[in-house]
């Protein structure tokens, strides 16, 4: 063909894929909007069938993107760029962004994971194939399910922060077919605000010298009848750090220092602490702290957190954890076996499935006998505030110390209050 008439048939080509005579768009603009439409309209279970959806699409919004062979060939770029390494060998599929048909019997895996990349004279006849294409979003709805609960339960975040978080979660990594969960949930967390940014402050501090091995200082704190945090001593203490706690929307820091590292960690709110600093650090010289206390010289402190621990320290109460024997009341039906109603949600509000059921009591059938692990401290304030339904039998030292907290508070209640 002459080139004269090649230029023609060029022309006349174009013309007929942009009827409208609408502007091109540079390929970078082409490569973003494409890939932002499908990250838009397509899951795994929402595919694309063909490119022509997407060239009427733009279309319709006066966007020229060429032909469809322009726009698959614009997918088979991005898709490169997403699945393919430095070396421009295929990823493991599970680490694919796009995906179709063509490129799976491409550079797809077999059931056992093994790459079954064709080789074929078929390969050019593959490459066209671009049924079933779609994005694989980067967090799976569950995950982004699980990150607004959390973005919402932050006590580090004012009520905007939190709508533009998630604002930004649903926006950019989620498709139209996602299906939003609750997000107007009401936080309960007034009469336990704190200063957000201190708090913030706090909690990355304390990171950086858990990650580094070192020491903290600190100084800690409690409310006073102005309403304001006050010292709660005049100086400033030292403690190594080993985990942050996040439990019932407060921050909690286990800790220990020298002088009881033998009685085990302790527990600090973390809200409750100013002027977190780390001591003797010097960025410049490499020098990064006080070294922590190992982990093995606290006694009781695990070497690797355990996710039981809020059940086993209830409110976040100090100690080791121990076997202990209650009883439960539960009224049972006239067969003196079933029970009435089941009336154990307590006991899995902060005991999750960790308490266990033994025998119902052989002088009183309206009561089990259950098993928990808690420290003794936290079972002490658990049976006070569960008095009408939960007695400890065993241990027999903890059934004493609730028996004279109970006795001390019936003396305290058997008296008309003072000023009356």
């Amino acid at each position: 063909m002459a080139k004269g008439n090649l230029k023609k048939e060029s022309k006349k080509v174009s013309k007929e894929s942009n009827p409208k005579n609408l502007p091109n768009l540079s390929a970078p603009e082409k490569t973003i909007r494409l890939l932002e439409y499908l990250k838009k309209h397509t899951d795994k279970e929402h595919s694309l069938k063909s490119v022509k959806n997407v060239q009427k699409e733009f279309n319709d919004k006066d966007l020229h993107f060429g032909s469809d062979n322009t726009i698959r060939d614009f997918y088979r770029k991005i898709a490169n760029a997403y699945n393919l390494d430095e070396y421009q060998h295929p990823l493991p599929q599970s680490q694919w962004r796009i995906v179709y048909d063509g490129y799976v019997k491409l550079y797809g895996e077999d059931e056992e994971g093994i790459s079954v990349e064709d080789d074929s004279d078929e390969w050019e006849e593959d490459r066209e194939k671009f049924s079933n294409l779609y994005y694989v979003p980067e967090f799976s709805y569950e995950e982004i399910d699980a990150l607004v609960e959390a973005v919402q339960l932050s006590r580090t975040l004012s009520e905007e922060e939190t709508e533009h978080i998630i604002s930004t979660l649903e926006d950019k990594f989620t498709s139209k077919y996602y299906r939003k969960g609750a997000r107007r949930v009401c936080k309960i967390n007034g009469k336990g605000c704190c200063d957000r940014d201190m708090l913030r402050e706090n909690l990355l501090t304390i990171q950086q010298a858990i990650m580094d091995g070192v020491q903290i200082t600190y100084r800690f704190n409690g409310y006073d009848r102005d309403k304001k945090l006050a010292p709660m001593r005049d100086y400033k203490r030292y403690a190594s750090p080993y985990y942050i706690v996040a439990n019932d929307g407060r921050y909690y820091l286990m800790a220990a220092n020298e002088a009881h590292k033998d009685e085990g960690a302790y527990i600090v709110r973390i809200d409750l602490m100013t002027e977190v600093e780390i001591p003797k650090r010097n960025e410049k010289s490499g020098k990064k702290g006080i070294p922590a206390i190992p982990k093995k010289e606290v006694a009781g402190l695990p070497s690797e957190w355990d996710e039981n621990f809020s059940m086993q320290h209830v409110n976040m109460s100090y100690g080791a954890p121990i076997s202990i024997t209650i009883r439960v009341k539960n009224k049972k039906k006239e067969d003196g076996c079933t029970p009435v109603d089941p009336v154990y949600t307590f006991l899995h509000d902060y005991f999750g499935d960790t308490y266990r059921f033994i025998a119902v009591d052989e002088n009183d059938s309206d009561y089990d006998i259950v098993t928990v692990t808690c420290t003794s401290f936290g079972m002490e304030n658990f049976a006070m505030q569960y008095a009408d339904r939960v007695e400890v039998l065993k241990p027999l030292e903890l059934r004493e110390k609730i028996r004279s907290k109970a006795q001390a508070m019936a003396e305290r209640y058997g008296v008309s209050p003072s000023g009356l």
